[in-house]
């Protein structure tokens, strides 16, 4: 047998398949599932053509076609006060990404990296649409890297290459048994040498035969959950323990043992909004379960069959009578069936919409419905007034308890990672950051104390380093800030010291070191390092398929005087982005003396290209794809 590349990242897994010989039944249903079709191949016959599809915000044009086999997504971007538009991609599809329950996304491989195309395939409306993230001027077009933990809940296993999560090579496409059972190497060998002994191969004839396979349904509450957690319990931030990651993870293990889970924002935030990964929350907090032993995801749903949609709501209705009475409604039978027809799940668990565009999702609080269930108040959705204090972290996963040293370097890391991406503007202000910095600032030297002799579950200290040093870099560069210049130069080499210290522990090509690698390479550019800044952009670029690390390695190159490297980052830049309105601008400079023409034409397309980026759209109304 050919050795696999890399590091398989479900330890003893011998695939699907090698199941279907002992459980025939079982797999055939199991193969109609939406798990079991969560990453494909893509087949030309089951995809729609898009003639022609204008993304209104970004001025960029889009179409989907079918030629022989193949499924090619195309873009080309509209400039202003021209009628050249620029050919962006033309991308032959490899996978379909989404058991199409709700959309299906489409990636595509360049080189050894697995990208994104911008187009999703939403099922309700039968039409193509911007993919969630999006729907905005600047999006990430074709540029966006599928790294392993976006399809971590997708596929069903893979190795990675070098430790690098941006590379890897997929051993089985979909969700597979596997993923619920655990690696079933020991498991076929068993059934291997009970079959030679000819011997049956049912547990209820042998029940003192050690399977050496997970049984989910055997498994206390927290075990078994955390089996559906993996995929179906993700938060505003996730964290990870030391030397853990999103494939640490083995079904029979709890969860809080590689993961930590947090909601972060106002301090009244609704706790039962709508998410697409949200179930977990929701259904924690409802009285059904707070008051139920035995409430879990397998209650009502059945992972080894696809639900029969003609009789959905009698089986669900089912579900809520096996604990609760019909007469415990509060309504009169007629009412209920006019109202759902009797629809238990309806009434209490009604749909909502998401963050995922044009996607609505069953609400998991099981409550008695009211008129407001679902509004905010003005306070939980993001305001347009200043903020001045930290926001709440909410645990949706951490086993630590309240008070204790690991729950505030939890805490304190989850509201930094959060401010970090920006999301919600309000908090984006000096005082909010000064405050999470120097919380999280204080949670790291206590940890740093205290480490060694703990045996509860924490954030690596790796990764809340890498959270402080690029809060206190975006802190730097948040406008309206006021620091003098001993503040801050001294706030500057923390953040760099706290990102070599990454480097210096880290051996692997994490997240955290490619961050780290950003961070003091920006550092050495701004502080005119230019040979550092160099060698670190050239590290960088190996790691990960960034337009910006190519672009910022060619302004390197520049000052270095290495003309022709330099021009070597700038078009690579653009390959990977044609939209980047910078290498453009760059490029032109460096054209300038040598070929006047070329450098007037690439200044041109950057100046209409920031025009489009800076919401001056070529066209103001929206076509609708076709």
């Amino acid at each position: 047998m050919a050795t696999k590349p890399g590091v398989e990242m479900i330890s003893n897994a011998v695939g699907t398949q090698a199941c279907v010989a002992c459980h025939p039944n079982r797999a055939s249903s199991f193969f109609e599932t939406a798990h079991a079709n969560s990453l494909r191949e893509v087949s030309a016959e089951s995809e729609s053509e898009l003639n022609s599809f204008l993304h209104p915000a970004s001025s960029q044009r889009m179409r989907v076609t079918k030629q022989a086999e193949q499924v090619v997504h195309e873009a080309w971007q509209e400039l202003p006060q021209t009628s050249f538009e620029l050919p962006i991609a033309k991308e032959s599809i490899d996978l379909v990404m989404g058991s199409g329950t709700f959309a299906k996304s489409y990636l595509f491989r360049d080189v050894d990296s697995l990208m994104q195309a911008p187009l999703t395939h939403y099922t309700k409306r039968d039409q193509y649409d911007m993919s969630p993230g999006y729907d905005s001027a600047n999006h990430l077009g074709f540029s966006r890297q599928v790294t392993d933990d976006c399809l971590f809940c997708h596929a069903g296993s893979l190795s990675r290459l070098k430790g690098n999560r941006n590379h890897s090579v997929l051993n089985e496409l979909a969700i597979g048994c596997e993923r619920c059972h655990g690696g079933g190497a020991q498991h076929v060998a068993v059934a291997k040498e009970q079959a030679e002994q000819k011997e049956s191969l049912t547990n209820d004839a042998h029940s003192d035969v050690d399977w050496s396979i997970v049984h989910p349904a055997q498994l206390p509450r927290d075990q078994l959950e955390s089996i559906c957690a993996q995929c179906h319990l993700q938060g505003d931030v996730q964290m990870f323990a030391n030397q853990k990651d999103s494939w640490s993870f083995e079904p029979g293990n709890d969860l809080a043992k590689t993961r930590l889970v947090y909601n972060v924002g106002p301090a009244n935030q609704v706790a039962d909004s709508t998410t697409f990964v949200g179930h977990f929350g929701q259904m924690h907090a409802s009285k059904c379960y707070l008051e139920s032993d035995e409430l879990t995801c397998v209650t009502c749903h059945d992972p080894h069959h696809a639900i029969d949609e003609a009789n959905r709501v009698q089986v669900h209705r089912d579900h809520c009578l096996n604990c609760h009475d019909n007469l415990d409604c509060g309504e009169e039978m007629t009412v209920r069936q006019d109202a759902n027809q009797n629809s238990c799940h309806v009434c209490h668990m009604p749909r909502a919409g998401t963050e995922v565009p044009h996607v609505s999702i069953t609400n998991h609080l099981i409550a008695i419905p009211t008129a407001d269930r679902h509004q905010e108040s003005s306070e939980a959705r993001s305001s347009k007034v200043a903020r001045t204090e930290l926001p709440n972290a909410i645990a949706l996963l951490d086993r630590s308890p309240e008070g204790s040293w690991q729950r505030e370097l939890n805490e304190s890391t989850a509201i930094s990672q959060w401010l970090w991406m920006g999301a919600d503007g309000s908090y984006d202000t000096q005082e909010v950051f000064q405050k999470a910095i120097q919380r999280l600032r204080s949670a790291i030297q206590i940890a740093e104390k205290n480490e060694s002799a703990s045996e509860r579950v924490h954030v690596s200290l790796i990764e809340a380093r890498t959270r402080l040093g690029s809060l206190i870099d975006r802190l730097l560069r948040l406008p309206g800030t006021r620091f003098s210049d001993e503040e801050r130069a001294e706030l500057a080499n923390e953040s760099q010291e706290l990102m070599q210290t990454v480097l210096d522990l880290e051996s692997d090509p994490t997240p955290e070191v490619q961050v780290a690698l950003e961070s003091l390479a920006g550092w050495a550019a701004e502080e005119e390092r230019h040979r550092e800044a160099y060698n670190l952009y050239k590290r960088l670029v190996k790691l990960r398929r960034n337009p910006a690390d190519h672009y910022n390695l060619g302004l390197a190159c520049g000052k270095l005087r290495r003309f022709g490297e330099a021009e070597q980052a700038l078009l690579e830049a653009l390959r990977i982005q044609p939209t980047y309105s910078l290498p453009y601008a760059s490029l032109a400079r460096l054209y300038q003396s040598i070929d006047p023409a070329t450098a007037s034409n690439y200044m041109q397309l950057a100046q209409r290209l920031q025009l489009v980026q800076q919401g001056d759209s070529v066209s103001q109304d929206s076509e609708p794809s076709k």
